[in-house]
């Protein structure tokens, strides 16, 4: 799956034509963000890491391929969201611990999708969709609450992981016989998914 390591030519190219002076070190963090783009970061940061520990969980639960590969990817993910928090100076209040997550929600989701999983391999692919679609909404959603450009790349970036990852669980469950009904977007959004191809990513 397409990674999020692009990010850091972004981020490069903000701190181009600065002289050697230590102008270079403080591009980013001399920048203030609202509480509420704090806020976003340090919620994707965690929201990333779900996706990323409930797939680690389901491939060592079933050994199907696509956890692996996908929770390859949304680590990538997770790092280029503290990439962002790092170069802006945005605290890092996320676990380290595999299923551990300081915000609430969060966790209460974690532990509800993990029973899920555990129901079979195919109930392990139906929450694959679903993580997926919730942090397609999210991500929209975030968008709205910012003109930053970094942070505009960011999550249009993640976005596109999202949907080539929706569109690999959709087709896995095809091949099973099932189909996902979108919980949190709109079908029509979720069928102009389908009908898409593969971004790059910004890769």
């Amino acid at each position: 799956m397409k990674t999020l390591s692009f990010l850091l030519i972004p981020l490069a190219a903000l701190f181009t034509g600065c002289s050697d002076d230590d102008t270079l070190d403080t591009t980013l963090s001399t920048q203030q963000l609202s509480e509420l783009e704090v806020a976003d970061l340090q919620f994707l940061r965690e929201e990333e890491k779900l996706a990323h520990d409930v797939y680690t969980y389901a491939f060592e639960r079933y050994g199907v391929s696509i956890f692996s590969n996908i929770a390859g990817s949304e680590q990538t993910h997770t790092d280029a969201v503290l990439d962002l928090m790092t170069a802006y100076q945005v605290e890092d209040s996320a676990s380290q611990s595999m299923g551990v997550f300081n915000n609430a929600e969060l966790a209460k989701l974690y532990s509800d999708l993990i029973a899920k999983v555990d129901r079979s391999v195919e109930d392990a692919l139906i929450v694959g969709a679903t993580i997926e679609d919730l942090d397609i909404l999210d991500l929209d959603e975030k968008a709205t609450h910012t003109d930053n450009t970094a942070l505009q790349s960011l999550y249009s970036n993640l976005k596109c992981g999202s949907e080539n990852h929706m569109r690999s669980f959709t087709r896995q469950l095809n091949n099973r016989a099932l189909s996902y009904v979108p919980t949190y977007i709109s079908l029509e959004q979720y069928q102009a998914i389908l009908a898409a191809t593969n971004g790059s990513c910004g890769n």
